[in-house]
């Protein structure tokens, strides 16, 4: 069995990159869901919503 500590070593770059990545779009979609619930809430921004549409902003 290979240890696997040189390894992560050498390449702790391809690892870490896409698991930040992921992270990263993750939180993003979070705060777009706050931001649009905001958005349907506030009385500024608020009108009529048209047939077929689920939220204001995108």
């Amino acid at each position: 069995m290979m240890n696997l500590l040189p390894i992560v070593g050498d390449h702790w770059v391809h690892i870490l990159v896409p698991i930040g990545f992921v992270f990263e779009c993750s939180l993003d979609r979070k705060n777009d869901e706050k931001l649009t619930a905001f958005w349907n809430k506030n009385l500024s921004h608020k009108r009529e919503l048209r047939p077929n549409e689920e939220v204001t902003w995108k």
